[in-house]
């Protein structure tokens, strides 16, 4: 079934204003869902939402488990169960830990297993053979291509960029045969997969049913299979207004039931308000960080800021604290009345490279947004091809000073298979 990005019919746009709502990023489906959008932005600025909800859930048919903190001498622990040893030992995976209170990164929450590919260390993202990624990507609305969800063509053409990344949009009513044939497809073409599950946008309550799908055995057996190569993106910008209490309890719940299936890749956690409360990633984000080090703190700026000011006090006060954030989504402008609420997303990129910041740019356009499409459409593409790259699209992937041609590098793990 094939679901458009970006539809606001299934709320009233005179009621949202009236609200002072503003209509976010939405899924058409047989059961039509768009997201209705605070007028707030951090630093300010109003805001529309990224991505929508279909409604869909998996049944709760996961294992679910938590396993207990191991830590060495001084080694910081980590009630999801990371692992650290006396002496500082570093692994393969560039996990570092030990005497001294040093935190641990690859595998961190999962027990006695070690991550052997990507880990999460400070700030930054390193691959298996301890090589700091940058993350330049694109999204991808894979699960709803008219040919099918295995990404085919599209991966072959976001390739062309040079992106090192690309964010599948996934549900959890979909299969893990079809999940492993999508990431198989984005690694045939050097591109690391961050997978998501778009199943509970804005909805909190479902984050659970989320976790129940990650830890089914056959799903947990495809994330093992591809650990050296993948990201997991627990949710899709999961929950609309949850205060910080319950959003720190609830992902560290989710982060202990995966790893305790033993899911040892690096985690990727979506802000709440549609993905846009990066406030909430920085008061929070810490005590995640510390609960489980392995873990990517994720922004969409679905924000009105035509000046970058607010893209550049963020950014830097997201550094200042340390936190290992990337931008999960933008465009050109919010989704909220569109043109009239430009995105400086030319800042955005030249803070990134400052900064050392990645980001995935929303979204490729194989398959199509529904918003804006009379005023700035999100698709970077006319047709889903490098060829029909267009407008703000062609600027952020491939002529702008900071775009993914000019930035991107792809670690050697991903474009040989080796570390040599």
């Amino acid at each position: 079934m094939r679901v458009l990005h970006g539809s606001v019919a299934g709320w009233t746009g005179a009621a949202l204003m009236a609200l002072g709502l503003s209509a976010g990023c939405g899924d058409d489906s047989d059961d039509q869902q768009g997201s209705g959008q605070e007028t707030t932005g951090a630093g300010g600025g109003a805001s529309g939402a990224g991505g929508g909800a279909t409604g869909a859930t998996s049944g709760a048919d996961g294992t679910t488990s938590s396993s207990g903190a191991t830590s060495g001498a001084g080694g910081a622990t980590s009630s999801s169960g990371a692992t650290s040893g006396a002496g500082g030992a570093t692994s393969s995976s560039g996990a570092t830990s030990g005497a001294g209170g040093a935190t641990s990164g690859a595998g961190a929450g999962g027990g006695d297993q070690e991550s052997t590919g990507f880990s999460v260390r400070g700030r930054f993202l390193y691959d298996r053979c301890g090589e700091k990624v940058l993350l330049r990507g694109i999204n991808e609305m894979v699960v709803w291509l008219s040919s099918g969800p295995d990404g085919l063509p599209e991966f072959a053409e976001i390739a062309k960029t040079g992106a090192n990344a690309v964010r599948i949009v996934w549900l959890a009513t979909e299969s893990a045969a079809g999940l492993d044939q999508a990431i198989t497809n984005a690694l045939a073409q050097k591109l690391i997969p961050i997978v998501e599950l778009h199943d509970a946008t804005g909805k909190w309550d479902l984050l659970p049913s989320l976790v129940d799908y990650w830890t089914r055995a056959d799903v947990v057996a495809v994330i093992k299979k591809h650990e050296q190569s993948l990201l997991v993106n627990i949710g899709n910008e999961v929950g609309d207004q949850v205060d910080n209490a319950a959003w720190e309890a609830g992902y560290k719940q989710a982060i202990t039931r995966m790893r305790g299936a033993g899911i040892t890749v690096p985690l990727v956690i979506d802000a709440s308000k549609w993905g846009q409360n990066i406030d909430q990633l920085q008061a929070v984000g810490p005590a995640l960080v510390k609960h489980d080090p392995n873990i990517l703190l994720s922004v969409h700026m679905w924000w009105t800021d035509g000046s970058g000011a607010t893209i550049t006090k963020e950014l830097q006060e997201s550094v200042a604290l340390n936190l290992p954030l990337m931008v999960g989504e933008f465009a050109q402008h919010a989704v909220y009345e569109c043109g009239k609420h430009p995105f400086d997303y030319k800042t955005l990129l030249a803070r990134s490279v400052e900064l050392e910041v990645g980001w995935l740019a929303w979204s490729w356009g194989a398959v199509k947004n529904s918003d804006c499409q009379s005023d700035g459409p999100f698709d970077m593409t006319t047709n889903g091809t490098f060829a029909g790259l267009t407008g703000w699209g062609r600027e952020v992937a491939v002529t702008d000073p900071n775009s993914i041609q000019n930035t991107s590098v792809r670690p050697r793990s991903i474009e040989t298979g080796s570390c040599r």
